[in-house]
C-alpha cells in the first residue's frame, strides 16, 4: 500500500539554500573558522571531481563519500555491516519430514480457522492436499477479550514454539532452516503482546475496523454462486464481534489505556463518512455491480442476493457504525494518559516489538532514531550537491516540485501501468506476463481511507491469474511512483515473482511489511530513472531529486513516529519539529493523531526502504565490478518477505557465490 504523506513546503530549496548560505556566512565570520569552512566547501567540489566521468546522476549514487552534516545534526557512524563469511550452519541434503508436517499443520490450522482466512489464501483446496473450507461461514473461534482469553491464546503460541524448538535444526535443509527461522521469529516476537493486552485497540485511524471494514466487501469478487452467499453470511457475523471489541475499548479506557481525544475525533469522522452518505450506501452499490457482472445467475437469484445484502448493510452494518460512533463519543475526555506509547506501563516494550514488526529491522528505537537522523542529514547533503552541480535542473525542480507528475494525472492508470511494465523492468528478472486490472476507490472510501493513495490486493497463494490495484482518485498527483509502488516493479511484481518460486505456504501467510514496503518504495524509486518528466532536458536529475524529496518525507514521518512513541513528544514538540523541518505548523496535529494512533506503521516505509537500499549498497560495495543488478534483485526476491537480518543471510550467500 502506498500512503499519502504531506509534501514538504519547498524543503529541497530550503535545504540547499541553508547549507550553501551556512558556508557563505562561515567564510565571512573570522580567520580560522573561515579557513576550515573553505576546506569543507572545497571538498564538496572535489567529490564531484572524483566521480566517474559521466553526466548520469544515477551512476554514482552508491559511490558517494560521506560528508559531515551541518552543525546541529546528530552524527553517528554508519551502521556496520560485516562482510559475509563462510556459512557456519550445517544443512541436511534431505528434508526433515517432521518439520514439513509441522509446517503443514500450522498452515492448515491458520487458513481453516475462519472462512475469511481460507478465502484469502486458498483458491482450490486440492492444491494443498485437499484442504476443505469451514462448512459454515465463520470468523473463527469466538473472541474472548478477557485476561483468561488472552492467556489461552498466548499458551497456544508457546506450544507451537515448544514443538518447533524440540526439533534438531541440523537435520534441516538450507531452505527449511530459513523457513523455520522465519516462523519461529514471528511466533516469539508476538508473545510480548499477550502480556500487555490493554495497550492496543481495534479502532486506530489507519488500521482500525471502521477504516477497513468496507474494503473487505467492496473487494470481494465472486468465484461462485456459493461465494456470493458466503459474502453475505460473513458480513452478518461482524456486528456481534465489533460489539465485543467496543466493550473492550471501554475496559481499556477505564484502565487508563484509551485513545486520546484527537484520535477519537478521527474515528468519529470516519464513522460519519460512512453514515452520512446520500442515497444508497456504497457497499450496496458495489455489491450489486459485482452480482450483475457474475454470469450463471437467474434474475430471481440476483434479486435475492441483492436483497439479502442490502438488508444486512441497512439493518446490521449501519447500526454497527452508529454504535462505534456513539461509543467513542462517550469515551471522549476519559483518556488518562497523553502522548505516545512510551508513556504507558510496558509501552516501550510493546513499541520495540512494533518497530521490529513494521520495519523488519533489528535496530532498537534508540538506534533507529540516530539512524534516521543520519540518513536525513545524508539526504540534505546530497540535495546540496545536486544544487551545486546541476543548478538549472535544481531550480527547475524547486519551481515545479508539487507538479512534476501532473502531466500524468489525466492518463488512464491501466495505460500508465502497461507503460511501466514495458519500459522500466530491464533491471529485474523476467517473470512473463501478469494479468491485472486497476480500479478506483469508491467515492466514499476516498475520505474514509484518505491516507491511502492506493493498494494492491494480494491474490490467493495458488492463483495469481487475477491481480487488482485500487487507486484513490483523490490523489493522482504522483501517478508514476504510485503505480510503480503498487504494480511493477513493486508489490504486484514481487508477489507474482515469489509465488512462482513455489515457496512453502507458511511464507505466504504473514505480512512482513518492512520487506514488502521497503521493496516497493525501493523499486518505485529505481523506476524513476526511466521517467522523462514530460520530455524535460533535466529528466535524469529530476528523478534523483524526486527520490530524495519523497524519501525525505517518509523519514520525517518515521522520525516523528519515534519521537512520539519512543521519546514522548507532545503535540507541541511535534509542532516545533515540523516547523524546524520547513513544514507548516498546522500539519502537526495531523502528524500527531496519525502516528500516535497507528504507532510504527510508517517505519515500514521509511526504515524498510532505507534497510533495503543499504542492502543494495552493501552488495555493490562487496562485489564491485562483479555486481549484477538483475542477479542481485533475484537474490532479494528469491528470499521472499522476511526480516532484514534474514535477508542479509541470503544476500551474503549471493555475494559469496559471485566474488
Amino acid at each position: 500500500m502506498k500512503h499519502k504523506f504531506w509534501k514538504k513546503s519547498r524543503v529541497s530549496r530550503l535545504v540547499a539554500y541553508a547549507l550553501v548560505l551556512g558556508m557563505m556566512l562561515s567564510l565571512a565570520a573570522c580567520g580560522k573558522e573561515a579557513k576550515d569552512t573553505r576546506q569543507k566547501a572545497k571538498s564538496i567540489f572535489e567529490f564531484f571531481d572524483d566521480e566517474p566521468d559521466t553526466d548520469d546522476p544515477w551512476a554514482t549514487e552508491s559511490t558517494q563519500a560521506p560528508v559531515q552534516p551541518s552543525t546541529g545534526d546528530v552524527v553517528v557512524d554508519p551502521p556496520e555491516i560485516n562482510p559475509p563469511a563462510s556459512d557456519p550452519n550445517q544443512y541436511s541434503d534431505t528434508e526433515n519430514e517432521e518439520l514439513n508436517q509441522l509446517f503443514a499443520e500450522y498452515f492448515e490450522e491458520y487458513v481453516t480457522s475462519s472462512s475469511v482466512s481460507y478465502r484469502d489464501h486458498i483458491q482450490d483446496g486440492k492444491n494443498f492436499g485437499g484442504l476443505e473450507p469451514p462448512k459454515e461461514a465463520t470468523l473463527g473461534e469466538e473472541s474472548d477479550y478477557s485476561e483468561e482469553g488472552f492467556a489461552k491464546s498466548k499458551q497456544e503460541v508457546e506450544d507451537w514454539i515448544a514443538r518447533l524448538e524440540a526439533l534438531d535444526v541440523n537435520t534441516f535443509t538450507e531452505q527449511q532452516r530459513f523457513d523455520y527461522d522465519y516462523l519461529l521469529d514471528n511466533l516469539k516476537t508476538c508473545l510480548v503482546t499477550f502480556d500487555n493486552i490493554y495497550i492496543g485497540g481495534s479502532f486506530a485511524p489507519m488500521q482500525g475496523v471502521q477504516a477497513n471494514f468496507p474494503v473487505m466487501f467492496t473487494d470481494w469478487f465472486f468465484l461462485s454462486k456459493e461465494d456470493i452467499q458466503l459474502c453475505i453470511d460473513i458480513m452478518k457475523l461482524y456486528p456481534p464481534e465489533i460489539d465485543k471489541a467496543l466493550e473492550f475499548e471501554k475496559v481499556r479506557t477505564e484502565k487508563g489505556y484509551g485513545y486520546e481525544d484527537c484520535i477519537i475525533d478521527k474515528i468519529i469522522e470516519q464513522c460519519d463518512e460512512f453514515l452520512n452518505q446520500t442515497g444508497e450506501n456504497f457497499m450496496i452499490t458495489v455489491f450489486n455491480e459485482h452480482v450483475d457482472g457474475f454470469d450463471g445467475l437467474t434474475d430471481a437469484e440476483r434479486e435475492d442476493f441483492k436483497k439479502q445484502f442490502a438488508d444486512g448493510v441497512n439493518n446490521q452494518i449501519v447500526p454497527m457504525y452508529q454504535r462505534i460512533r456513539e461509543t467513542f463519543v462517550g469515551l471522549k475526555g476519559k483518556n488518562q494518559i497523553k502522548g505516545g506509547m512510551v508513556n504507558y506501563e510496558h509501552g516501550s516494550e510493546i513499541y520495540a516489538y512494533l518497530v521490529r514488526e513494521y520495519s523488519g529491522s533489528t535496530k532498537t528505537p534508540e538506534e533507529m532514531i540516530q539512524y534516521l537522523e543520519q540518513k536525513m542529514s545524508d539526504a540534505k547533503t546530497r540535495m546540496s550537491m545536486y544544487y551545486i552541480r546541476y543548478p538549472d535542473a535544481y531550480q527547475y525542480f524547486t519551481d515545479h516540485e508539487s507538479s512534476l507528475f501532473n502531466y500524468l494525472s489525466n492518463k488512464d492508470p491501466k495505460e500508465m501501468e502497461d507503460y511501466l511494465i514495458n519500459n522500466v523492468m530491464s533491471e529485474f528478472p523476467d517473470i512473463g506476463e501478469i494479468n491485472y486490472d486497476i480500479m478506483y476507490f469508491e467515492k466514499s472510501l476516498e475520505k474514509i481511507r484518505e491516507n491511502s493513495v492506493a493498494y494492491y490486493m494480494i491474490p490467493p497463494i495458488d492463483d495469481t491469474s487475477e491481480n487488482t490495484i485500487r487507486v484513490n482518485g483523490a490523489h493522482l498527483d504522483d501517478l508514476w511512483v504510485t503505480l510503480a509502488h503498487e504494480g511493477c516493479p513493486g508489490h504486484m511484481y514481487q508477489t507474482n515473482y515469489y509465488r512462482k518460486t513455489n515457496p512453502n505456504p507458511i511464507r505466504c501467510m504473514g505480512l512482513e511489511l518492512g520487506y514488502l514496503e521497503g521493496w516497493a518504495v525501493y523499486a518505485s524509486y529505481e523506476s524513476l530513472k526511466y521517467c522523462d518528466f514530460n520530455g524535460s532536458q533535466y529528466a535524469d536529475v529530476l528523478g534523483k531529486l524526486a527520490q530524495l524529496d519523497e524519501s525525505y518525507g517518509y523519514m520525517i514521518y518515521g522520525r516523528i513516529d519515534l519521537g512520539i512513541n519512543a521519546e514522548g513528544w507532545t503535540l507541541e514538540d511535534v509542532r516545533s519539529y515540523v516547523t524546524k523541518m520547513g513544514l507548516s505548523s498546522s500539519s502537526a496535529e495531523t502528524f500527531y493523531t496519525l502516528l500516535s494512533g497507528d504507532p510504527g506503521v510508517y517505519l515500514s516505509y521509511s526504515v524498510g526502504y532505507l534497510e533495503m537500499q543499504d542492502m543494495r549498497d552493501y552488495a555493490e560495495e562487496q562485489l564491485g565490478d562483479k555486481f549484477n543488478v538483475v542477479e542481485y534483485h533475484k537474490a532479494v526476491l528469491d528470499a521472499g518477505p522476511c526480516k532484514y537480518d534474514q535477508l542479509k543471510k541470503r544476500v551474503d550467500k549471493y555475494i559469496l557465490e559471485n566474488k
